[in-house]
């Protein structure tokens, strides 16, 4: 387990002494050696694409990078954008690393995995549940974002509990989002 740390207990003294910590190689934050093992993201995604089109009111789109994602454009190999009557829209950017950025509702983007080097070792299994609440959350009607002209704050709502965030924007930067607004989506509509 990355940031561990490993205790032993000193009997001649009765207490726990610090021998080492488990913390990964300072090389390893920018070294990545199996990024293929993220391509199960992207193909559980593609499987998430084609099961809210078979389930729910929404077709899909080709999207561009530059348009949905603006500030995410390198490495970009495509886009697919699900435009839901009312609900959520939700965009996903598959990217050559192998990995998936999702944009749901106006504001919210996360990148699956969030970083994947070594260091950060994520498991790709995680990286999907992880994935399928953020979607879900769009679909099941539980995301909520609010832009002010200082923040950009998201709620919502998973099988791991409430998750929200809240990201304090440089001066006059909101312009770039459009106007203040709050949204609290509702679902996606079944077929």
């Amino acid at each position: 387990m990355v940031g561990a740390i490993r205790l032993r207990r000193s009997f001649a003294r009765g207490m726990l002494e610090t021998v080492d910590t488990d913390q990964p190689d300072h090389e390893a934050y920018g070294r990545v050696t199996n990024p293929e093992r993220y391509l199960a993201v992207v193909h559980a995604a593609q499987d998430k694409v084609d099961d809210l089109v078979k389930s729910y009111q929404v077709e899909p789109e080709a999207g561009s990078p530059s348009v949905d994602f603006p500030e995410w454009t390198s490495g970009a190999e495509r886009v697919v954008r699900l435009q839901p009557k009312g609900g959520a829209p939700l965009a996903l950017m598959f990217t050559d690393f192998p990995g998936v950025v999702v944009r749901v509702g106006d504001w919210g983007a996360k990148a699956f995995p969030a970083c994947g080097c070594d260091a950060c070792d994520e498991s790709p299994s995680e990286v999907v549940e992880r994935l399928n609440d953020f979607v879900n959350a769009a679909v099941e009607g539980s995301y909520e974002e609010q832009l002010t002209k200082r923040t950009l704050t998201y709620r919502y709502a998973s099988r791991r509990g409430v998750l929200s965030g809240k990201r304090m924007l440089d001066r006059g930067e909101w312009k770039r989002h459009g106007l203040p607004a709050a949204h609290q989506w509702p679902p996606w509509s079944t077929r």
